[in-house]
C-alpha cells in the first residue's frame, strides 16, 4: 500500500471540515425553520370548531370573527406588491381578528399566463400571509374565489357559476399543506350562482357563457359543495370550512330546507352570506332572512359593502325606503350585525376593487364606507343607528333639496363622448345631470342601450361612480375614478381585476334655427324599446332647435306637427348602414310610437326625465 502524502492528508481533512460545516449549516437552517414553526404555533390563535350555531375555540369560548377581505391574489400572482403590508395594516391598524384571502386555483398551480408554469412564488406568498396572521394571533380564511369553468391552461380564470374538477385538485393540494393549522379556515367556493340547490350540493352539468369576446357557451361538470368538503376531510384536515349559498352567496334558503353539508370527520361548517346595496331587496328582508338562517346554522357575513352616512338619504337615490337603496343602507346593515352579533369580513381593503374600504395605498378609510367599518373594528361599537319607520316614511312626500345640499356641480352636467385610442370620438356616451330632488345622476349610453350609473359623486373636479355590468345572467360591480379638466374627462374604469383607461370629451350643443324652446318635446326622454329580440332602455334627447340624439346616434331634424312626431336616424355597423324611421305621438309626459326598419319594427314607450342641465 502506498503511503499517503501530506497533500492527501490535507485534502482529507479539508473534505471532512466541509462535510462538517455543511451538516452544521443544514442543522442551523433546520433549526431556524423549526424555531419559526414553534414561534408560529406559540402565538397562533386557538383552534376553532362549530357546535350548534356557534363558533367556539379549543377553550369552549364563543368566537366572533371580525375582519376584512384582502384581495388581489385572485387576479394577480404577486399581490401587486401591497398585499403583505395590507394584511399587516388590517391586523395592526384596523384591529381585525380575521382576514379573508381570495385565491385563484389556476394561479395555485402556476397556470396563469404571467406565471409560465412556475407556482412556487405564489404559494410562498400565501404562506407568508398565513404565517403573518398566525404570528399576530389572527385567523385567515383561504377562499377559493376564482376557478376556470373546466377550461385548461389558465385560459378562463375568473368567477364562475360553480367549482370544477380543478377545484377538487386545489383543495386536495392546499388542504394537505394547511391541515389542522389553528389559524386557517377553508372557504370552499366563492359565490355560487344560477344553478339549483341540488347542483349546489351534489354537482352536475352546467352551462355558462365564457369570458371570451364571442361569449361562447361552456358546458362543464360542476362539483358540488359536499364533494369539496369530502376532499378536504380525506386529506386529514379537520379545519373549519365555510360554504356560501346561491344567488352569489346571498340566498340562504336552501340551508333551511335541508341543503346542509355532512361533516362527521371535521370541526364543522359555517354558512356564508354576501350582501350588497344592489340586491334589490330591503335591508329589513335581509335581516329577517339572516335571523332565520342564524337560528338554524352558524353564519358569517363574509362580504358586504355599499355606501352610508349622512349623504345616503331617503329619496336621493330614486328608491323608496322599502327597497335596498333606502335610508342609510350601510349603517342599517352594520347595526344589524351588532344587534345580532354576527361574524363578518367586509369587502374590501383595496382602493380599486369596489366597494372599497380605503381610498388609496395610504390606507385612508373611504368616507362613506371604510370609516364606519374601521370604527366598528377598532372601537367594537358604532353609535346606535335607528332604522326608519317605513309606515311613516312611505307617507311623507319627498321634497326638493336646496341648492346647498346638492351633490356635485354643473361642471359635470351634460354629455361626454368617449374617445378611442387614436383620440377620435368613440361609441359610448356618459350623460350627467341633476334631477329635481337634488341628486347627481348619470347614464352610460352605447349601441346596446342605456344603463343607469350608481352612486355618482363629484367633488373638486373629481368624478366617481359605480356601474353594475351584466353578461347574460352574470353581473359584477365596476368602479370609475376620474377627473375633469376643462372639456376633458379622464380616469380609470376598474372591473374585477382589469382596468381600462377612459378619455371623454364634452359634447357642445350646436343649435342653429327652428328654435322651439316652448315645445313640450324638448328635453330628455327615457325610452323602453321592445322588439322580437327582447327589450332595452334607450335615451332620446331633443334640443331646442329640434335636432337631437337617439342613444349615440345624431338626429338632424325631428318633425313635430301637433302631437305627431317623426324622425329618421341612420345606424352604422362597421361598413353596413340602415335606416330607422320613427313615427309616434306625444301625450303630456308620455311618448309612444314605433321604429320601422328593414329588419322589422320596435315598439317605443317613453317618459320625460325631470333633469337639470
Amino acid at each position: 500500500m502506498q503511503l499517503m502524502t501530506i497533500y492527501h492528508v490535507k485534502l482529507i481533512v479539508l473534505f471532512a471540515m466541509v462535510l462538517m460545516l455543511s451538516v452544521n449549516w443544514g442543522n442551523i437552517f433546520a433549526s431556524e425553520k423549526s424555531d419559526m414553526e414553534t414561534k408560529v404555533k406559540a402565538v397562533a390563535p386557538l383552534p376553532l370548531k362549530v357546535i350548534g350555531t356557534e363558533i367556539l375555540n379549543s377553550k369552549n369560548k364563543i368566537v366572533k370573527l371580525r375582519g376584512v377581505n384582502v384581495d388581489s391574489l385572485e387576479w394577480t400572482s404577486d399581490g401587486e406588491g401591497h398585499i403583505l403590508e395590507t394584511v399587516r395594516v388590517a391586523i395592526d391598524d384596523w384591529k381585525v381578528n380575521c382576514v379573508r384571502l381570495p385565491l385563484a386555483q389556476d394561479r395555485w398551480f402556476g397556470k396563469a399566463p404571467e406565471q409560465k408554469g412556475i407556482y412556487e412564488p405564489y404559494r410562498a406568498l400565501v404562506k407568508e400571509i398565513v404565517d403573518l396572521c398566525s404570528l399576530k394571533g389572527c385567523y385567515i380564511i383561504l377562499d377559493l374565489h376564482w376557478s376556470s369553468a373546466g377550461q385548461e391552461g389558465g385560459t378562463n380564470i375568473g368567477q364562475h357559476l360553480m367549482p370544477d374538477r380543478g377545484s377538487v385538485a386545489f383543495w386536495k393540494d392546499i388542504a394537505v399543506i394547511y391541515a389542522n393549522n389553528p389559524a386557517v379556515i377553508f372557504d370552499l367556493y366563492n359565490e355560487p350562482h344560477d344553478v339549483s340547490w341540488n347542483v349546489w350540493l351534489n354537482g352536475g352539468s352546467v352551462e355558462e357563457k365564457s369570458d371570451s369576446p364571442d361569449h361562447k357557451m361552456l358546458t362543464y361538470e360542476a362539483v358540488g359543495m359536499q364533494e369539496l368538503l369530502d376532499t378536504v376531510r380525506l386529506t386529514g384536515a379537520k379545519n373549519v370550512v365555510i360554504a356560501g349559498g346561491l344567488g352569489w352567496a346571498y340566498d340562504m334558503s336552501g340551508f333551511l330546507e335541508g341543503k346542509q353539508l355532512m361533516d362527521s370527520d371535521g370541526n364543522g361548517v359555517i354558512y356564508a352570506n354576501h350582501t350588497y346595496d344592489i340586491k334589490g331587496e330591503s335591508v329589513f328582508k335581509w335581516i329577517s332572512d339572516m335571523k332565520k338562517a342564524s337560528a338554524k346554522v352558524p353564519v358569517i357575513v363574509s362580504e358586504f359593502g355599499g355606501s352610508g352616512g349622512p349623504d345616503w338619504r331617503r329619496g336621493w337615490w330614486g328608491q323608496s325606503p322599502s327597497t335596498a337603496m333606502g335610508d342609510d343602507w350601510l349603517l342599517h346593515v352594520l347595526q344589524a350585525i351588532q344587534d345580532n352579533n354576527w361574524s363578518f369580513t367586509a369587502w374590501d381593503l383595496h382602493p380599486t376593487a369596489g366597494p372599497t374600504l380605503i381610498s388609496g395605498w395610504d390606507y385612508k378609510p373611504t368616507p362613506n364606507f371604510g370609516v364606519y367599518v374601521k370604527k366598528l373594528l377598532v372601537e367594537g361599537r358604532l353609535l346606535k343607528y335607528t332604522p326608519p319607520d317605513l309606515t311613516t316614511l312611505t307617507k311623507e312626500p319627498i321634497t326638493t333639496l336646496p341648492e346647498t345640499a346638492r351633490i356635485g356641480g354643473k361642471e359635470l352636467y351634460g354629455d361626454w363622448q368617449l374617445k378611442t385610442e387614436d383620440g377620435k370620438r368613440g361609441g359610448s356616451i356618459l350623460a350627467f345631470s341633476g334631477d329635481d330632488e337634488g341628486r347627481l345622476v348619470g347614464q352610460w349610453i352605447d349601441s346596446r342601450g342605456m344603463s343607469e350609473l350608481e352612486d355618482v359623486r363629484f367633488n373638486e373636479n373629481k368624478v366617481n361612480f359605480s356601474q353594475t355590468v351584466r353578461f347574460g345572467k352574470d353581473k359584477f360591480k365596476a368602479q370609475f375614478l376620474g377627473i375633469i379638466d376643462g372639456d376633458n374627462l379622464s380616469g380609470t374604469f376598474t372591473h374585477g381585476g382589469a382596468q381600462d383607461k377612459i378619455e371623454a370629451g364634452c359634447i357642445k350643443e350646436m343649435m342653429t334655427e327652428n328654435i322651439q324652446a316652448d315645445s313640450p318635446l324638448i328635453g330628455t326622454w327615457n325610452l323602453e324599446v321592445t322588439s322580437n329580440w327582447g327589450s332595452s332602455k334607450q335615451r332620446l334627447k331633443v334640443n331646442p332647435d329640434m335636432s337631437g340624439m337617439y342613444g349615440i346616434n345624431p338626429i338632424e331634424k325631428i318633425n313635430l306637427e301637433g302631437d305627431n312626431i317623426s324622425f329618421k336616424i341612420v345606424m352604422e355597423w362597421g361598413t353596413y348602414k340602415f335606416e330607422m324611421n320613427f313615427k309616434g305621438k306625444l301625450e303630456g309626459s308620455t311618448l309612444t310610437g314605433e321604429f320601422s326598419t328593414s329588419r322589422g319594427s320596435q315598439k317605443v314607450v317613453g317618459k320625460k326625465a325631470n333633469t337639470v342641465r
